[in-house]
């Protein structure tokens, strides 16, 4: 039976990283061992950690000063020791067969890559049930298709058991700060002949106050963006005879930036919107529409002249 390495990335989680440990701890895959990454705490998250250690003889601590999550990510990736790794971060938490049927899938389909589906918590009892993918396997380049089109497939690091070679000359960013899953994930794809998906929501990505996704800046926001075009970028790069349409992409990080100028930016605040290349042709008209009126009311708030952008 294989070991499978859990890898969790801990900073200033500790209110939640003993639930997130138990969730793992109560796995009904056995042959499991958890690497936890202490990124420089400031709270008790370290000494919770610890404590574990000291009650498990398969859970191990590493700590070091802070650095940042994709360095933290890097430093588990290096300390695992298992046939396959599985992220968790210290603030979700994972259903109790979700390594099993996993495990199982990555048997079973002979493949290299498992994806399980996930749900949003909000407030402990609300969920928000994103798109997930069908159960199905896919060729690699099946499941980058999926990816770049949102259906079902994400770019998130977790939810996802990988053979540990996916991740052989790979390693997320350490010198960019935001959005370094859409950096990396999709390399793993690349590494990978077979990807299987099972839609069970076995994964619980809690959303609490402090996280990235709720402190969304305008740089975060042109970052994200960003990220796309270095995907798209990297993709046509390792495959120049494939085809990938990132429009879709482009036009929902256009929208959060609009979005993020109206409602979270001050009109004192020195902003600028520069809209991407989108070709509308392959949008449909309510989405040019919405398009349009979210940024006539952005140039509301800020004083400019909507004929001042070339978005059409």
């Amino acid at each position: 039976m294989e070991k499978v390495s859990v890898l969790i990335p801990v900073y200033n989680v500790e209110k939640y990283v003993g639930h997130c440990i138990d969730s793992v701890l109560y796995q009904t895959y056995p042959n499991i061992e958890i690497v936890l990454i202490n990124d420089g705490s400031s709270d008790r998250s370290l000494q919770i950690c610890e404590q574990y250690a000291r009650n498990y003889p398969n859970v191990f601590v590493y700590s070091y000063k802070n650095a940042g999550i994709s360095t933290t990510r890097n430093r588990a990736l290096d300390h695992a020791h298992g046939r396959y790794v599985l992220f968790v971060d210290s603030d979700d938490y994972i259903h109790p067969n979700m390594i099993k049927q996993m495990v199982t899938t990555m048997h079973e389909q002979s493949c290299d890559i498992v994806l399980c589906g996930y749900r949003m918590d909000y407030f402990k009892i609300i969920p928000l049930l994103r798109k997930v993918a069908s159960r199905q396997t896919m060729t690699n380049i099946e499941a980058l298709h999926k990816l770049i089109a949102n259906q079902g497939v994400n770019n998130y690091p977790w939810a996802k058991l990988f053979k540990i070679e996916m991740f052989q000359g790979i390693r997320f960013p350490n010198h960019l700060e935001g959005f370094e899953d859409t950096r990396t994930i999709f390399k793993t794809f690349l590494n990978a002949k077979k990807i299987a998906a099972i839609p069970n929501r076995y994964y619980h990505y809690v959303q609490r106050r402090g996280s990235l996704t709720n402190h969304m800046s305008l740089q975060t926001v042109y970052n994200m963006r960003q990220a796309y075009h270095d995907q798209e970028r990297d993709l046509k790069k390792a495959l120049p005879d494939e085809s990938f349409d990132f429009t879709i992409n482009y036009y929902n990080t256009d929208m959060v930036i609009i979005y993020t100028l109206i409602f979270i930016c001050s009109k004192k605040d020195p902003v600028r919107f520069v809209p991407d290349k989108i070709d509308w042709k392959k949008l449909s008209w309510p989405l040019k529409a919405g398009y349009g009126a979210w940024l006539q009311i952005a140039c509301w708030k800020y004083g400019w002249k909507k004929k001042e952008f070339d978005w059409k």
